[in-house]
């Protein structure tokens, strides 16, 4: 039994840690990613005319 609650903590500590990264790497990519949809936009609008 301890074992299996040791399996679970890791777990959920390992989840926690990953849902920290996830949500520091998505608000450091926002800026980039508008500037990306900016560009594509200004790209596309181009070949459009």
């Amino acid at each position: 039994m301890p074992e299996t609650l040791e399996s679970l903590l890791w777990c959920a500590a390992m989840a926690t840690w990953l849902m920290l990264l996830f949500s520091m790497m998505s608000e450091r990519l926002k800026p980039l990613s508008k500037r990306l949809g900016h560009l594509l936009e200004v790209a596309f609008r181009l070949r459009a005319k």
